[in-house]
């Protein structure tokens, strides 16, 4: 399926593998990715946009209301693979504040790792 979102998992990390498009049509795997990392008690998640190209309005205010869910459950949120217009973007709408950016998986995973 072409808007999924998978997800995977690293002992407390969590991942999400978003697709090409982020749009509307993402939402729901997009929470049922979330929701199967919130069950298994993630303290991280990375969202890789790495095979992204494309994030609409919608695809936006989703990525937004995962950031908020995952803030207010006491999460700690990096993305990466983000164009530089989507980093300037997600650094206009205030996501910066809330989230980490970082250049890919092994960046995240070192910041993790630091006590």
């Amino acid at each position: 399926m072409a808007k999924e979102v998978v997800h995977r998992l690293n002992g407390n990390i969590g991942f999400m593998d978003f697709p090409r498009d982020v749009t509307a049509q993402t939402r729901e795997t997009a929470y049922n990715a979330y929701n199967t990392l919130a069950r298994a008690k993630v303290k991280t998640v990375g969202f890789n946009f790495e095979s992204s190209d494309y994030l609409n309005s919608a695809g936006i205010g989703l990525v937004i209301s995962l950031v908020e869910d995952a803030i207010q459950s006491g999460r700690t949120v990096y993305a990466y693979g983000l164009s530089a217009h989507y980093r300037k973007l997600f650094s206009m709408v205030g996501l910066t504040e809330r989230i980490t950016l970082v250049t890919n998986e092994a960046e995240m995973i070192e910041k993790c790792d630091q006590p």
